[in-house]
């Protein structure tokens, strides 16, 4: 009987379930299954493929399926058993695959060697809410062993990487081995010729791999020759703590650990590897006037060296895993209230959409970090879009996952975009498709495009998603005069699109496509609601009349002359298919289409199309009836206020990703009537699954949520002394001969600090409500969160037991002296959701802390 393969809702699933907890009842299969996804060159795969290949038979490669070698052994009672990677060496028993489990940070493997069950559990944290720990480029593999007959056996491990991890060119590395004061063994391998910011089928050229184990009684090390480390360590003999001389080797050199275990009866504690890909700088962002600027990996500025990290990421291990737990169950508890396949296919897709980006910080001149300076950069992976950088119609697709994990990263990854357009070099009338074709290299191009209203739609329903998201204005306020050309473009164009396309990936070649005139009137619409929220009442009132007008004409031109269905193109009145860019008003909330006209988009397409000669979705255009895309899919689906017709979209593509035909990544381009996969592997776009939790639990703010704007200055050592509220220096870099000016400020910060606790408290009654309604509770259970302020001169950590639903999407903005914008946001790290339980607190202390907060390791 072969292995079984499951989509668990929980890790806790494999450990001891309980109520709440959800498992798929059948056997699933996926193409591939993430090992190790962290970011763009920590990204491997285990690629099972249509027949289910078991883990001993495949080779981990990354997601474009060129080789990265991790192989593990086990030896039991003195013989050899093969767990995961090659053949090589030919000699040993193969271990017997039982199944397979995966969530949205894990990948669970379990198999037999012998008499004994060996559990690994590949772990790729997510974290969004921390952005240290979401940007440390490593992953967890835990492994744990128990005797299957009660009996003892003796148990060794053994497991090795090569250097594949970094490059094709084996003849041109380094290996070497770090113990340091006997804390963890860490085995590296870098590139001899470093070249910067250059890529060579998919890996960074300026890379170091590393591979790592905690030092504890009965490890042990090699660097070596494959065939010599790999006998060694799953024979008698064992490995012998050296490094050969590997530097005019030409076959594969590995880097080997193993871990006697000594006689197992009862399951065994983990043992925790840590593998990473480091590089540093990250990105080259430069300028159309040619300035560069290097950007730093946001975790570097806690960390000086890989061996600083790699301790903390050890020791981290417990905390991580604990984390993992918590958002595995708060996707599984939200996406089971709109189906089992639903949550299966978040599990599938978490990991490769969240691993497509860096975030990043600059220096100041002195070589400090600047911790306000966040930018985050996408790798268009599969090249959904035009490839490259922050493809605009890629994060377009990517957004509701953001929003849903924490909006504020939708901010960093579109201001990097804005920044590049807002200079006189850039002279187009409409937004950029993306920041080069170049990963690595982040330059705007200043060329023309036939993808003007669809990149300038993007942006716009992308900024006022942020901005309704997290109440952070920053970003439209600094760039509202270019954010408003490119509506003023929209306006002129919209209505009459012409020859200009949606996203490139669409192949759709119709001329006036009524779902790109769709995305420039929503822009319309949403450019009104953002000049309201900056206070530019004329434009506001302009926009919104433009777009109600431009929406009933857009329904004179888009509905069939028999009124059944919406047409793909103006005046073509035979043509259908998705229009998902619906799923824009319904996210922005703007209200635009009709529920009457938005219902007509999908109910001929599902209740009147035979689906026996597209079982696997619909088409995006009639025009084509073998192509359609899964992300837009899964838009349309959670556009759908009918339950029938999002149940049956979203069965259509659980069907297509648990249908392999291939062993790459999941492609959302594919054959809705083969299930073939046509293209785009391991695409971030794939964080359009998160769509339907975006409009479930994002709270959108409208005008009247926002607080009060105050311009507020506090005083250099302000204390802040209310009952109940602890104080400490707060140093806001506002300099003495400003401070002289505005002394008498410090007695508005006491009111500041109690307009945050009424205004949270507000927020919380409001969430609550709409979270109650839903079917969940209000059951009082304490958990420890952080809130951090974000601003242009410091970084201050906020620490407070507060409300899960004040968690949820809720921020305050402050006006500071010389436009200095501090947005104060919560986390939902610790905001678990137990058996559908919202758990409430009491908001009793909040502590000022320096920041940015230390990392103990």
């Amino acid at each position: 009987m072969g292995p079984k393969y499951f989509l668990a809702s929980r890790l806790v699933l494999l450990l001891a379930p309980g109520p709440g907890w959800h498992a798929s009842a059948q056997i699933l299969q996926a193409p591939a299954w993430p090992i190790a996804v962290k970011n763009p060159y920590l990204n491997s795969w285990y690629s099972a493929g249509p027949t289910s290949a078991p883990l001993n038979s495949t080779i981990v490669s990354l997601w474009n399926t060129i080789i990265t070698s991790w192989y593990l052994g086990i030896n039991v009672d003195g013989l050899p058993y093969r767990i995961m990677g090659s053949s090589n060496p030919p000699t040993v028993n193969v271990s017997n695959q039982v199944s397979v489990q995966m969530t949205p940070t894990r990948t669970i493997v379990e198999t037999q060697a012998g008499p004994i069950n060996l559990t690994m559990d590949f772990m790729s944290p997510i974290d969004a809410d921390d952005l240290i720990r979401q940007s440390v480029p490593f992953s967890y593999l835990a492994i744990s062993a128990a005797s299957i007959d009660g009996k003892p056996h003796s148990v060794n491990v053994y497991s090795d990487v090569s250097s594949e991890w970094i490059t094709t060119n084996l003849s041109d590395t380094t290996n070497s081995a770090e113990d340091t004061q006997n804390v963890f063994v860490s085995l590296q391998s870098s590139l001899n010729t470093s070249l910067p910011f250059v890529e060579i089928q998919d890996f960074a050229q300026d890379s170091t791999s590393v591979f790592a184990l905690k030092n504890t009684a009965g490890v042990k090390y090699q660097i070596g020759l494959f065939m010599d480390v790999r006998n060694l360590g799953m024979n008698s003999t064992g490995l012998q703590d050296n490094i050969a001389d590997s530097t005019s080797a030409t076959d594969v050199i590995v880097r080997g650990i193993s871990v006697d275990l000594g006689q197992v009866i009862q399951t065994t504690s983990p043992m925790v590897f840590a593998i990473g890909v480091v590089r540093d700088p990250s990105i080259q962002f430069v300028s159309l006037s040619s300035e560069a600027q290097l950007r730093s990996s946001y975790y570097r500025m806690n960390f000086t060296t890989s061996s600083d990290v790699v301790s903390f990421f050890l020791d981290d291990y417990d905390n991580a895993s604990n984390q993992a737990s918590r958002l595995d169950s708060q996707i599984s508890t939200d996406a089971l209230k709109t189906s089992s396949k639903y949550s299966e296919l978040l599990s599938l897709v978490a990991r490769q959409a969240v691993s497509s980006i860096e975030i990043t910080v600059s220096k100041n001149v002195d070589g400090s970090f600047n911790s306000s300076d966040i930018m985050a950069f996408m790798k268009d992976m599969g090249n959904v879009g035009v490839g490259g950088v922050n493809a605009v119609d890629v994060l377009y697709a990517a957004f509701p996952m953001y929003m849903y994990l924490n909006p504020n990263i939708g901010g960093y990854l579109l201001r990097p975009l804005l920044v590049a357009q807002d200079t006189p070099e850039y002279t187009q009338p409409y937004a950029a498709q993306g920041l080069g074709s170049n990963f690595l290299n982040a330059t705007v191009e200043n060329i023309a495009h036939n993808f003007g209203i669809e990149q300038s739609g993007n942006m716009i329903i992308m900024l006022l998603a942020h901005l309704q998201a997290t109440g952070d204005g920053s970003l439209v306020n600094q760039y509202y005069d270019m954010i408003k050309d490119w509506a003023d473009y929209l306006v002129q164009n919209s209505l009459n699109p012409g020859p200009q396309y949606t996203s490139p990936a669409d192949a759709i070649n119709a001329i006036n496509q009524t779902n790109l005139a769709l995305k420039g009137i929503i822009g319309i619409g949403a450019m009104a609601r953002i000049s309201d929220y900056m206070g530019k009442g004329d434009d506001g009132l302009l926009y919104a009349n433009t777009s109600q007008t431009y929406i009933g004409q857009w329904q004179n031109l888009s509905i069939s002359q028999d009124k059944t269905h919406l047409l793909t193109s103006f005046g073509s009145n035979d043509s259908t298919g998705l229009i998902y860019n619906l799923y824009a008003d319904k996210l922005l909330q703007l209200d635009l289409v009709p529920q009457s006209v938005s219902s007509l988009s999908m109910v001929t397409e599902i209740l009147n199309k035979d689906l026996t000669s597209s079982k696997f979705g619909i088409p995006l255009d009639s025009g084509n009836e073998t192509y359609t895309r899964a992300d837009w899919m899964m838009f349309a689906a959670a556009a759908s206020t009918n339950d029938s017709l999002r149940s049956s979209l979203i069965d259509l593509v659980h069907f297509y990703a648990f249908t392999p035909t291939n062993n790459t990544p999941f492609t959302p381009l594919y054959d809705p009537t083969t299930g073939k996969s046509l293209g785009g592997s391991n695409s971030p776009s794939l964080g359009a699954f998160f769509s339907v939790l975006a409009l479930e639990y994002v709270t959108v703010h409208s005008l009247s949520d926002f607080w009060i704007l105050t311009t507020i200055v506090i005083s250099k050592s302000f204390q802040v002394n209310i009952t109940g509220v602890k104080s400490k220096s707060v140093e806001t870099g506002i300099s003495r001969k400003k401070l002289s000016l505005i002394i008498g400020a410090s007695v508005i910060g006491g009111v500041v600090c109690f307009g945050f606790l009424s205004y949270g408290l507000w927020i919380y009654r409001k969430r609550l409500q709409k979270r109650t309604a839903t079917g969940h509770s209000s059951e009082s259970q304490s958990v420890q969160t952080t809130w951090r302020v974000e601003s242009h001169s410091q970084s201050t950590l906020i620490s407070s037991s507060v409300p899960p639903a004040l968690q949820r999407r809720s921020t305050t903005i402050l006006e500071v002296s010389e436009n200095l914008t501090t947005t104060i946001r919560r986390t939902r790290r610790e905001a678990a959701q137990v058996n559908g339980t919202i758990p409430v607190h009491s908001m009793s202390e909040i502590e000022f802390l320096d920041a940015p907060p230390p990392y103990t390791a």
